[in-house]
């Protein structure tokens, strides 16, 4: 203990004004270096005194007492990590005696280290490293902290699996909203066949039974000319029936005609995404057309504000998609299924006219139905939110509206509606250029 009785002022006042009782004594060597004229750290330097504390928080049970030059084989020296041996050996040499480093000093191993507050005090060229904390304690708090991070790692792991599920299952249902998506707009389409199958059905129906009277009557007369006398009144009777029958077959192949026409444009719009120059008015004529067969028993009336001469460039679908699940919406929700009288009025113009102005369409739509609350106003556009699930509503109709409108028009929609007193939707995007 003669080595340390220099050190005692050191030692004593630190073990006085703390519980500290860990500390050991190391010696540094550096020689010169053969390619520069600076002093190199000798990198076997030696621990000269441990108390158990120390050699606890080293993790080495004993030391070489020989104070001969030889290397100590066990180097607690390379037992510091933070700042490390050869570091504490530089500010060393560069500080007079004394205090040389007052902070957290970790030391250990790689697989148990420990971080504890330090003082390091220099003489020459040895190192007193003194420690605050119980080893002990240090210990316990060491081992507490193994156990937390083995739970903390295998938290992680589990949340890393979990991260992974999760990520299949969203994947799983935007796959399925997609495809469910896509299902409600052939389901739509579905619709609209409908119902152009029962508009075209009256027309081809009149034109039918007109043209079986007029094929009596055409044979009836051929019977008379092929007789010697012909009964004038017959004949006359014969040649009225053609009278009548012959606008009411044209009329009624004209009418058919120009629906198998909207029903093929509508169809392909359906089907078919390229972007095309079309008459918007047109379009809007279309989908009310082939939702009239759902509104022919209802006291709801449809009315249409948009100029003949208005063109756009783009995807008329879109257009139709919008409209057809509005009006769709309107009769299940707003008019309870059209059990309710009430009217739709549709409103189509440029925004402005003015050149210098943003170019945009905006179309208004409202109905005078059952009106929604502001927590349905809300939630309306949400996917799989609808509030007659139990009759058939799928939740999607004003979803794909939304999306149709935000994503591929590049503008807004917006609901406002008051209970009992019908729903307004505001949509506006820009107007493409050709």
């Amino acid at each position: 203990m003669e080595l340390l009785s220099e050190w005692s002022p050191y030692v004593d006042e630190y073990l006085i004004s703390s519980s500290a009782f860990a500390f050991g004594l190391f010696k540094y060597s550096y020689i010169q270096s053969p390619d520069s004229n600076r002093h190199d750290l000798k990198y076997s330097g030696r621990a000269l005194f441990l108390n158990e504390g120390m050699k606890n928080m080293l993790g080495i049970e004993e030391i070489d007492t020989d104070f001969a030059e030889a290397e100590d084989k066990s180097e607690p020296e390379k037992r510091f990590i933070n700042p490390d041996f050869r570091t504490l050996e530089q500010i060393a040499r560069k500080t007079d005696d004394g205090l040389v480093f007052d902070d957290i000093l970790t030391i250990g191993s790689e697989s148990k280290s420990r971080s504890i507050q330090a003082k390091v005090f220099c003489r020459q060229n040895l190192l007193l490293v003194l420690c605050e904390y119980d080893v002990k304690e240090l210990d316990t708090l060491n081992n507490t902290m193994v156990e937390l991070n083995q739970e903390l790692n295998n938290v992680q792991r589990e949340l890393i699996k979990e991260k992974k599920m999760l990520t299949r299952t969203l994947s799983d249902l935007k796959n399925t909203q997609s495809k469910l998506v896509e299902a409600e707009k052939m389901a739509s389409l579905g619709r609209l066949v409908a119902g152009f199958a029962h508009e075209i059905n009256t027309p081809i129906g009149i034109a039918l039974t007109a043209s079986s009277a007029l094929l009596d009557a055409q044979q009836s007369i051929k019977r008379m000319l092929a007789l010697e006398e012909v009964d004038e009144e017959e004949l006359v009777e014969r040649l009225e029936t053609i009278n009548e029958c012959s606008p009411l077959v044209i009329n009624n192949l004209r009418r058919a005609a120009d629906l198998v026409t909207s029903f093929k444009r509508t169809s392909i719009d359906h089907t078919v995404d390229n972007l095309r120059l079309y008459n918007l008015r047109e379009t809007i004529d279309d989908i009310v057309i082939s939702m009239r067969s759902q509104f022919q028993k209802t006291a709801i009336v449809v009315e249409v504000e948009c100029p003949y001469d208005l063109e756009l460039y783009g995807t008329p679908n879109d257009i139709s998609q919008i409209l057809l699940n509005l009006m769709s919406n309107s009769l299940l929700h707003g008019f309870d299924n059209g059990t309710i009288p009430g009217r739709i009025f549709i409103r189509a113009e440029r925004a402005s006219n003015d050149p210098l102005e943003k170019d945009e369409l905006f179309i208004y739509y409202s109905d005078t139905g059952k009106g929604m609350d502001n927590k349905v106003v809300r939630q309306i556009f949400e996917p799989f939110f609808t509030t007659l699930r139990a009759r058939g509503g799928t939740g999607l109709g004003m979803y794909i509206c939304h999306n149709i409108v935000t994503t591929r028009l590049k503008g807004t929609i917006r609901c406002e509606s008051i209970k009992g007193k019908g729903a307004e939707f505001f949509i506006s995007f820009p107007i493409l250029n050709v």
